[in-house]
């Protein structure tokens, strides 16, 4: 399960010419969310209460800063167990984190933070404050996104007879980074024209203007790259369980997108008192998203928590989900598969929802 998103990493990067992690953004803004939901209630007359009478609903979201002289990650995952309506169980995390980078031409920096985390079935919540040092920065790399996909849709058409070169993909993809500076879409898709006819010797008719337009304003093209490490110290303000109240804590966070309609998101974080084997709490989060066309979507999540008091076996929890959501006119088809199991248990749970809906007007 856990090399899989590395096979589709590698697969994706080695399908295209030119790599959309070369390109550098000045400023990286960049909001996600994602949610699922499914409740099941079936009664039948003859036996005694509900036979069936559960659902869950899952969370997750990113919010990633990066400018030249500080940066901000926040990041949130939950999933809630519910039963007759009502809440059965819950786990939530948060983590967010503040960079200051001295020196805006060298990637280290500064960081200070907070680490939150919450398990109905232990008595308290987990509340961490940290500090440290880091080494390493994200760009959003969303406008080489759109000029590849403003390529496809040139070449489909018929109006380029062949791949742009990567000179001129990168310099419509610094175009399209300074949109903020047109007044409106239709004077950088102008400027895109402009671009294109002296590069390539091609004139763009209004149909291609517009279609210029439409890559511009298409949703869900969002992609960044890049990588952070930081090591700090941590002091627990609050502690699910008896340990250590000062800690050290290192920490990898990742991201790439092998391909236009992909992106791999990976984060790691342990955190413990000197002695890290014998007493320590591990986290590992890692998505991948690809967009199989204009009508199908598909996306996969694997989270693990790991908790190990001192002088007892490790204990926690593993949740993976894929979901696979067609778009049909006005209706939607949703595939979700989900597996989770907790460390005293011998096997996975399983979930399986197929669900369909018709906009009526």
């Amino acid at each position: 399960m856990r090399y899989a998103f590395l096979i589709f990493w590698i697969w994706g990067a080695l399908g295209w010419a030119i790599s959309l992690c070369q390109y550098q953004a000045p400023t990286t803004n960049l909001l996600r969310g994602d949610a699922a939901f499914y409740y099941r209630y079936y009664d039948d007359p003859l036996t005694p209460g509900p036979d069936m009478a559960s659902g869950r609903l899952t969370l997750n979201g990113d919010w990633l800063v990066d400018a030249p002289s500080q940066g901000i990650s926040l990041t949130f995952g939950g999933e809630f167990a519910l039963y007759q309506v009502a809440l059965a169980g819950a786990t939530a995390q948060v983590s967010g984190t503040f960079r200051q980078y001295p020196f805006p031409e060298i990637p280290y920096f500064a960081f200070g933070g907070v680490e939150g985390f919450l398990d109905t079935r232990l008595p308290r919540p987990g509340l961490e404050v940290r500090a440290g040092v880091g080494y390493g920065r994200f760009t959003d790399v969303t406008p080489l996104v759109r000029a590849l996909r403003l390529e496809e849709k040139l070449l489909q058409r018929g109006v380029l007879l062949a791949a742009l070169r990567e000179g001129t993909l990168l310099r419509l993809a610094q175009e399209i980074g300074r949109e903020k500076l047109y007044a409106s879409r239709a004077e950088l898709a102008a400027a895109l024209a402009r671009l294109l006819e002296a590069e390539v010797k091609v004139t763009l008719d209004p149909k291609s203007l517009f279609l210029v337009e439409e890559v511009l304003a298409e949703e869900g093209m969002e992609r960044y790259c890049g990588w952070v490490v930081q090591f700090g110290l941590g002091y627990a303000l609050l502690r699910p369980q008896p340990g250590a109240e000062l800690t050290f804590n290192l920490a990898l966070q990742g991201a790439m997108a092998p391909d236009p309609r992909s992106q791999v998101l990976f984060k790691t974080e342990i955190s413990g008192p000197y002695q890290v084997f014998e007493e320590y709490t591990w986290n590992l989060n890692a998505s991948y998203n690809y967009r199989l066309n204009e009508l199908a979507t598909f996306s996969a999540q694997y989270g693990l928590r790991q908790v190990k008091p001192r002088g007892q076996l490790p204990a926690g929890t593993q949740n993976v989900t894929f979901q696979l959501v067609f778009r049909l006119g006005g209706a939607t088809v949703t595939l979700q598969v989900g597996f989770s199991k907790v460390a005293e248990a011998p096997n996975w749970t399983q979930d399986l929802l197929i669900s369909a809906g018709w906009r009526l007007w």
